[in-house]
């Protein structure tokens, strides 16, 4: 109960630091959406180097989509899309960047750790997610043939971070 007999509402469940209702707290203006939709590769980069979203900025908006329960489904059917690529050899005639197989085999309980967690009911942290759209969208990282560094080690620490 508050001191005016009213009963107190319980605090929100979320992390402390850049999870959804930041972006939720001030209304953003439709140029801060539209921002926040036309450059998301910098948003990530920047919720991955620790910016803190303001309320109501592109940042915070971006930071609202990326814990959207639909951007989470979205990357668990990239993560499955990966595996089945590497499971049958990939598309032909498609410009996509074929995944390295032998490195999403070597993931894959990396990959079936960060899907489960992206589709639990509880809320992830932003940074986290955009670390994870960072990796699946660098060409020359370590999900694609020829790419570089360990995809389990990087799943890990998007694992870390949700």
């Amino acid at each position: 109960m508050s001191s005016d007999n009213t009963p107190a509402l319980p605090l929100p469940a979320w992390p402390s630091d850049d999870a959804a209702p930041v972006g939720l707290r001030e209304p953003a203006s439709a140029l801060a959406r539209a921002i926040a939709r036309l450059v998301p590769w910098r948003y990530d980069r920047q919720l991955v180097a620790g910016v803190t979203p303001e309320p109501g900025s592109p940042l915070a908006v971006h930071v609202a989509r990326l814990t959207s329960d639909t951007e989470r489904r979205q990357l668990v059917e990239a993560l499955r899309q990966a595996q089945r690529e590497a499971e049958n050899g990939p598309v032909m005639f498609t410009s996509r960047i074929p995944v390295d197989d032998a490195a999403v085999a070597e993931a894959a309980a990396a990959i079936d750790e960060v899907c489960v967690r992206l589709s639990a009911p509880r809320p992830v942290r932003a940074h986290g997610v955009a670390r994870l759209r960072l990796l699946l969208s660098n060409g020359t990282g370590p999900l694609y043939q020829d790419g570089r560094g360990d995809l389990t080690a990087a799943l890990r620490a998007v694992l870390a971070e949700l």
